[in-house]
């Protein structure tokens, strides 16, 4: 009865261990799955701290590869599925973040290590923090882990394995390519590139507070208590008739004027394109920019360009290329925030983003269509809006189903067990 109750209390012990630690590699890998570029900026802050230097190629496989492992190392962890392996892999992991944590905690060498994007961001004390507690679970599950079942059955958990591969790379080739297919940052579709300052509004002082390792932005009359630590000031847009807001960024005319109020008010949609790093390798998509210049003209859409850069470096790039349209400033921090990619298009209509889409993705036959004047709003569609998100996990966990109902047939099982058998045999 005793050894009885042990082993019930082993099974829960396990289990709690394999659902936490698998649920914190899920989103891991899932957030940097999502936003590629998000996690290439990271690492190479890492680099630059560090005095390294690797091709984008180079990074970007890295990155892509690491949190595929990480989403499908957490879908093992969380299953019981490869439970020696997945508890093998997760340990090499954390050897390296472990220490990795710690020298972030002592050197401070970036604001935070980036573990789940956008998405969660935890101070640095906090992060290794939670390493320590993972760490420990880990090392019960490679000791004990073993000793308890499973979801899928041993010969099918390849297919758990294929399948938990293929999902995040999808994601992460439609976030380097086109944009992240569910967006965190604070520019998403359906909202407002800029907050609206008029009359009513104006700008607004918010003071940057942090307790715990936990940073908030209070107001003149709202701010806390002496338990906290004042950090910074910021400048906030107020929206008329509205509360301070961080959103919104200063696009400079060549005249050093902010004109986002103008673009946020403008009566007819806006096509923007977004240039974070104004480089030579724009100039292989100038025609195909002036062509779409003329496709947005004819249809009654404005066109604009907002670089990352300023001074000499844009008045280079500005004869370089020789746009059309009018070209603002702006900081490439903040361009980062509302597109990822080297070069990118934002389309807005009263003031509202409609959809995102970097440069490299839109249809070269796009300028050449015919259609009428609302053409940019059904022709290109967003991938940011959740839908193509939702599609691929749906799909996903369908997946997962069939695999988990083909473990149930005995008859499935057998045909699995001869095939590895009869592999085996001819190696």
């Amino acid at each position: 009865m005793q050894a009885a109750r042990r082993m019930a209390l082993r099974r829960v012990a396990v289990w709690l261990c394999r659902i936490v630690t698998g649920l914190t590699f899920i989103i891991s890998g899932w957030t940097k799955a999502i936003d590629p570029w998000g996690f290439i900026i990271k690492v190479n802050e890492y680099l630059t701290v560090w005095g390294l230097s690797f091709p984008r190629e180079i990074v970007l496989t890295g990155c892509v590869a690491l949190a595929c492992v990480e989403f499908a190392t957490g879908i093992l962890l969380a299953t019981g599925s490869l439970k020696r392996t997945s508890a093998a892999v997760a340990a090499a992991m954390m050897a390296v973040m472990l220490p990795l944590t710690l020298y972030i905690v002592v050197a401070s060498p970036v604001s935070d290590c980036g573990c789940f994007g956008d998405f969660i961001v935890l101070s640095n004390v906090s992060t290794f923090i939670k390493n320590i507690v993972l760490t420990a679970m880990i090392v019960y599950l490679l000791c004990v882990g073993h000793t308890v079942r499973g979801i899928y059955a041993a010969p099918i958990q390849w297919l758990v394995v294929a399948a938990s591969l293929v999902f995040p790379l999808v994601l992460a080739f439609v976030g380097y390519n086109i944009q992240p297919v569910v967006d965190f940052r604070p520019y998403h579709v359906g909202q407002p590139l800029f907050a609206e300052t008029d009359g009513a509004g104006g700008a607004e002082e918010l003071y940057i507070y942090e307790k715990d390792g936990r940073q908030e932005a209070f107001t003149l009359d709202n701010l806390p208590d002496s338990t906290w630590t004042y950090v910074d000031t910021r400048s906030a847009s107020v929206p008329a008739g509205g509360v301070g807001t961080e959103r919104g960024f200063e696009v400079l005319d060549q005249d050093g004027y902010d004109i986002s109020a103008d673009l946020a008010q403008a009566d007819t949609p806006v096509l923007i394109l977004v240039v974070n790093e104004p480089d030579m390798q724009f100039l292989s998509r100038v025609h195909f920019v002036s062509r779409l210049y003329e496709y947005a003209t004819e249809r009654g859409v404005a066109m604009c360009g907002i670089v990352g850069s300023s001074g000499d470096r844009l008045a280079r790039w500005v004869e370089l290329t020789r746009p059309r349209f009018p070209v603002y400033s702006a900081e490439d921090t903040a361009l980062l925030q509302l597109v990822r990619g080297d070069a990118a298009l934002v389309y807005i209509s009263d003031g509202i983003i409609r959809w995102k889409r970097s440069l490299i993705s839109m249809d070269a036959d796009l300028p050449e269509r015919t259609g009428p004047q609302n053409a940019l709003d059904t022709d290109v569609r967003a991938v940011d809006s959740g839908r193509l998100h939702a599609f691929c996990l749906i799909a996903y966990l369908l997946v997962m189903l069939v695999i988990y109902l083909l473990s149930l047939s005995p008859r499935i099982l057998r045909f699995f067990i001869h095939l590895g058998r009869h592999g085996e045999h001819n190696e």
